[in-house]
């Protein structure tokens, strides 16, 4: 395990836990900024629908993350800690919305932030900015969590990224922007770079410069187009909606353009400065810190995230993927062995998004098992780019023939030509037999052959033999 020092200067680091947890960890002013666009108890859980190669949406999706909260005894000890305990401001605001919230999700929801805010508070430097996103949801709530946190003197701005995006009729105005919090932890000594924009195109004379022209009828003023005058960056900020076509989506839930995250931190970050994202995500602050040259930390609870920020390290930066650090996956054998004997749903998504860096199915059930599927190119059939389809399932623990006869029916129905069998045991002399029954697949372009359905021990894994895959475009989203 790589210590908090390592982790705090190597400047690209990913941690897969509790970031509560992973927080307290960290020194006292350590993060020049924290930028972050946690859950908004949406109440909703929410899915990543993939695209095949001819843009078309399967039924597969992959679960990312559950943005629904239920009070129950941890949040209660939660919240009694925070009043009893934390006590001060923050202490008075959760004991009036319990009283005003009673026991329920959204109070649940804003004791998780709560606890997180003060951690986050305490982890920033002096000099020092947060900038929370949020929506219409729990803005409102979590405006008053911040004033009782960072103290309402040290708020800066409500900034309004408006946006626009298809939608169908409603009976209200269409809602057409998020509220990102902007506070100091010390306004007497935060940084912060003033930006500015263009003067609107609309203004009369201001963005223009004036000249004096001399002519036979006397002294004439008139204004010329002058671009190069600029005005105070107002807090509306009109940024594009990621659309599906938008190169750096990769569709993952509620994702936001690296446009928006660049400017927060070219106002209130210098080069080298350390940025915090507690809530990763797919890794929106941290490609934008890394675009600007400084030093990130990402935290996420779940192995679909981790994965997907070092795949779009390797897409926008991949002369630097083997520089990111990734801690709280397994680390060998044993801890990959401990994982799937405590955790077998956290062993399965580890393997397939971050082992095969293959699509995650959470849509079990009808599909005979399969974890997991990759899609990659063959050629041309009939003038158009053709694909073939791998998929994987996973056993953390003890597996039978049966079993593996299933998996050969579920590639079937899948139209998978090939399939892989990931294990923590090796398969008996039968089960070997059964896999060779399906025979190889040779291809079309390469003239390589590859086993139809192939086991894959993980301890190979740590020890650096990989399974036979195809190349194409790995990803996990």
């Amino acid at each position: 395990m790589q210590s908090i020092h390592n982790i705090l200067t190597s400047g690209r680091t990913l941690i897969r836990g509790d970031n509560l947890e992973e927080m307290r960890k960290c020194p006292d002013d350590t993060f020049d900024i924290i930028a972050t666009d946690p859950p908004f108890n949406s109440k909703r859980d929410y899915f990543v629908p993939y695209r095949d190669e001819h843009g078309k949406e399967p039924d597969t999706l992959v679960k990312a993350f559950t943005d629904t909260w239920t009070w129950g005894p941890a949040a209660m000890q939660t919240c009694e800690a925070l009043i009893c305990d934390v006590g001060g401001k923050i202490g008075e605001v959760m004991e009036g919305l319990s009283l005003f919230l009673k026991d329920t999700p959204m109070l649940a929801y804003l004791t998780m932030m709560a606890i997180r805010l003060v951690e986050m508070r305490r982890i920033l430097k002096p000099t020092g900015s947060i900038y929370l996103h949020c929506d219409p949801t729990a803005s409102h709530y979590l405006k008053i969590l911040m004033d009782a946190v960072f103290g309402p003197e040290n708020f800066r701005n409500e900034i309004v990224w408006s946006y626009q995006r298809w939608t169908g009729t409603t009976s209200r105005f269409q809602r057409m922007h998020d509220i990102i919090l902007f506070y100091a932890k010390d306004r007497a000594s935060v940084q912060f770079n003033a930006l500015t924009e263009p003067y609107s195109p609309k203004s009369k004379h201001k963005g223009k410069r004036r000249t004096t022209i001399e002519s036979s009828g006397g002294i004439v003023q008139d204004y010329t187009s002058d671009t190069s005058r600029q005005k105070a960056m107002r807090d509306v900020w009109e940024i594009s909606y990621l659309n599906s076509q938008a190169k750096e989506r990769v569709g993952y839930p509620t994702q936001k353009p690296i446009a928006l995250y660049k400017r927060i931190l070219q106002a209130s970050t210098n080069e080298g400065d350390l940025v915090l994202d507690p809530f990763c995500g797919c890794g929106t602050t941290l490609i934008a810190a890394e675009a600007l040259n400084r030093r990130w930390l990402g935290i996420d609870l779940t192995y679909l995230a981790t994965g997907a920020v070092k795949l779009q390290v390797e897409k926008f930066f991949p002369q630097l993927v083997d520089s990111v650090i990734i801690t709280g996956t397994p680390e060998n054998a044993d801890t990959a062995l401990q994982l799937a004997r405590d955790t077998p749903h956290d062993f399965e998504e580890w393997c397939v998004t971050h082992v095969l860096k293959f699509k995650s199915n959470a849509k079990k059930g009808a599909d005979g098992g399969i974890d997991g599927i990759y899609r990659f190119p063959i050629g041309k059939v009939k003038g158009r780019n053709a694909y073939g389809k791998m998929v994987a399932q996973v056993k953390g623990g003890n597996f039978t023939l049966d079993q593996v006869r299933a998996f050969r029916t579920a590639m079937a129905n899948a139209d998978a030509v090939l399939g892989i069998f990931v294990v923590t045991k090796s398969p008996t002399k039968g089960m070997q037999a059964e896999a060779r029954l399906a025979g190889t697949w040779r291809h079309p372009v390469w003239d390589m052959e590859y086993p139809r359905l192939q086991f894959y021990r993980i301890q190979d894994y740590f020890e650096g033999r990989m399974p036979k895959i195809p190349v194409g475009e790995r990803n996990i989203l």
